[in-house]
């Protein structure tokens, strides 16, 4: 079973790392974080877990989840009343740290009090603050020491310091203020509030692409039960029910039509701007628009096995994709909260054998404390998350899924893209693409074939659009056409090898140059005349002559790997351009025919649409299924093409690589920023409050450079 949780205050890396540990030592249960839409994604075994017994777990480590509006309503109050009760009682105490900083400020002398300050900073330590204790604390139980433990370190020490100097301090011994940081204590806690408060505002729109996929889904769908109908949640229905869908409403949920026609928009799901003539016997998919006549559907699938949830599924698990770098900056995440604690410790010694005159501990402790504070590793664990969301966004609204994780970082190496024929380079079914011959011809020949379900038939009738006559002693000569009788008149539809079994004259018309094309010629004959020629094809996509172009112009090698005969194999290759072809190979075949253009050293992507492609798809180093292919292609893919245009191929790569020149953006600020600021403030030259701002700002700089993305504008534009 599979259930995504929303968590409230999940804010970074560390804490996706202490949930999915926590749940690691757990049998049947396997949790994954998303940190930028604050989810846990959870995939369980339903006999021993529920979503709310998930939910106390998620509790027992500090973490909130919220199961509804409401919930998240309290959860975004209780966060605002925070933020504003630690802004209210740390203003008194950002008062007296100016003039701790020498600036000539008047501030009352009842604020400068060590125990009026020690009385505002409590409330604020351990009730404002009690979020990065409990943090804290589950974090250094599971050995994954992040930005809360450095808060905790960081306030806490400061606030020990400024008691002792508090309680020790005899105004009549001396006229010298004690060195206090309770504001400190205040401002890093309120600041990183703060913080938060504006990253989590701005990682919202890093997930855009995924509430408004949540969005397109009914919550409701009218259903008859027990010759009545009632509209139920969606959650409550089965498979095998009966939906009734109104014109002008949304399909709940993906079905087959009982009875009715009508035209549905698809744009959302498919991309086609055309509504989609869908009758008797066709699927439905839930989300789409049914625009015209009442439909009744019989469902066939339900909660995640709908269309629209594998689809959400697929954006959530790409948000979880984690390329190599991004692996080793954890790694380094983890080693980064101990080192840091050490440059501090080590700070705060330097400063005491080095700094002359008096209170040499007070003057040490600042610098200590701004080490503590301006570290942050969370930057380092927003890096990859926050551009894949966005990236993925971008992707989903051209059409694109990203899937497998190792695809950011091959499609910069791929030097060969190998595509299936047909239904990826062609269309996928046949078209009547030339006609010869007497008038009457084609009204025979789709008078004859409206009594076959073959594909070719299909071509034939759909290419005609006037009145049929009658066909009476219809047969059906396998494998090589149709025969039949139109009142006296007989007539036949077939191929060449018919008419010549038949003995019937074929001169008149000549065939040679459309089967040099390895297109498929019919004959018609009436009463023993052949009186006209049919050509079908499979007619090439209009995108593809343009995508093998732009490869070949990028340096790639397009090949062609197809079942299908030489002759028309040569012929699509001829007319795209292609130099390498592999043809009449089966569908096992269509890996080795893969590993064997790897051998020689390429990287290679494979698209493909067909269950004879899946093996191939998996074979090849970048698996590109088109959308309307198979179930199977789709799942063995790492990028699930969702519309037709073979341009999508190009984009993919492009978008891919943009997203991955973010993701290294984002380290080198994260890294840069550690790197310069880190000995700034183990010098003096931060104050341990302004740490607090520049911590907050590091996260939220990082979420910024992903959110650029959405400027990225694609090059490659299809040619019709």
């Amino acid at each position: 079973m599979r259930k995504t949780i929303k968590v409230s205050n999940i804010t970074c890396a560390q804490c996706a790392k202490s949930i999915e540990s926590y749940f690691e030592t757990m049998d049947d249960v396997d949790a994954k974080v998303l940190v930028t839409s604050k989810k846990v994604i959870f995939n369980y075994n339903e006999e021993k877990y529920d979503e709310h017994a998930l939910g106390d777990h998620l509790r027992i480590i500090g973490y909130y989840p919220i199961f509804n509006n409401e919930e998240q309503r309290r959860a975004k109050k209780k966060d605002i009343i925070d933020l504003i009760l630690a802004a209210i009682l740390t203003f008194p105490l950002l008062w007296t740290m100016f003039k701790h900083l020498g600036i000539p400020i008047w501030v009352p002398d009842l604020l400068m009090d060590g125990y009026v300050q020690w009385a505002i900073a409590t409330p604020i330590l351990f009730y404002v603050g009690r979020r990065f204790f409990v943090s804290a604390y589950h974090q250094i139980k599971g050995r994954n020491l992040g930005m809360d433990v450095l808060v905790v370190i960081g306030t806490t020490a400061a606030y020990i310091y400024s008691i002792i100097e508090t309680l020790t301090y005899d105004e009549h011994a001396s006229h010298v203020m004690p060195e206090l940081y309770f504001e400190t204590t205040a401002v890093i806690i309120f600041m990183v509030l703060v913080g938060n408060f504006f990253e989590n505002r701005v990682k919202e729109k890093t997930s855009d692409a995924l509430q408004a996929l949540i969005s397109l889904g009914a919550k409701e769908a009218r259903i008859k039960r027990d010759q009545e109908e009632m509209m139920v949640p969606i959650d409550q229905v089965h498979v095998g029910e009966t939906m009734i869908v109104l014109a002008n409403e949304k399909v709940p949920l993906d079905g087959i039509i009982l009875s009715g026609e009508s035209y549905l928009d698809e744009a959302m799901i498919t991309g086609e701007p055309m509504p989609a003539y869908r009758k008797e016997g066709d699927r439905v998919i839930g989300s789409t628009m049914n625009t015209v006549n009442t439909l009744y559907v019989n469902v066939t699938a339900v909660g995640r096995d709908t269309v629209l949830e594998t689809i959400i599924q697929t954006v959530e698990d790409t948000a979880l994709i984690k390329p190599r770098a991004q692996r080793i900056a954890d790694r380094i995440a983890q080693l980064f909260v101990p080192v840091v604690v050490v440059i501090s410790i080590l700070t705060f010694i330097a400063w005491i054998f080095l700094v002359g005159g008096g209170q040499p501990i007070a003057r040490s402790f600042a610098p200590a404390i701004a080490v503590l504070v301006i570290s942050c590793p969370c930057a380092l664990g927003l890096a990859t998350p926050t551009s894949i969301a966005v990236g993925s966004g971008i992707a989903f609204k051209e059409g694109i899924l990203y899937k497998g994780g190792e695809f950011f970082e091959m499609a910069n190496k791929i030097s060969a893209v190998a595509f299936d024929k047909t239904g990826t380079l062609t269309k996928g079914h046949p078209e009547l693409v030339h006609i010869e011959g007497q008038e009457q011809m084609l009204q025979i020949a789709a008078s004859l074939e409206k009594h076959s379900n073959h594909p070719i038939a299909k071509a034939i009738t759909e290419a005609y659009q006037g009145d049929l006559r009658d066909v009476s002693s219809f047969q059906v000569l396998m494998g090589k056409g149709i025969q039949g009788k139109m009142g006296d008149d007989d007539v036949m539809v077939g191929s060449p090898n018919l008419m010549k079994d038949m003995g019937f004259n074929t001169k008149a018309f000549n065939a040679t140059p459309y089967l040099m094309q390895g297109n498929t010629v019919f004959y018609t004959a009436l009463n023993g005349e052949v009186i006209g020629m049919l050509v079908v094809a499979d007619p090439i996509k209009p995108s593809a002559k343009g995508v093998i172009q732009e490869l070949k112009r990028r340096g790639l090698t397009p090949y062609m790997i197809t079942g299908d005969q030489e002759l028309t194999a040569k012929a699509i290759a001829h007319e795209l351009d292609i130099d390498h072809v592999f043809y009449e190979v089966l569908p096992h075949e269509k890996a080795e025919k893969i590993q064997s253009i790897q051998k020689e050293g390429k990287i290679v992507a494979f698209v493909g649409d067909g269950i004879n492609d899946a093996p191939a798809l998996k074979m090849a180093d970048v698996g590109f299924a088109v959308g309307t292919g198979s179930d199977i292609a789709i799942d063995t893919s790492d990028v699930t093409l969702m519309h037709v245009d073979l341009g999508l191929v190009i984009k993919a790569i492009d978008l891919s690589l943009a997203t991955l020149k973010n993701i290294y953006m984002n380290f080198l600020w994260a890294f840069s920023y550690n790197i310069i600021m880190i000995p700034l403030a183990a010098i003096g030259l931060l104050n341990p409050s302004l740490a607090g701002i520049g911590m907050g700002f590091s996260s939220i700089m990082v979420v910024l450079n992903a959110l650029s993305l959405k400027l990225f504008k694609f090059k490659y534009k299809t040619e019709e």
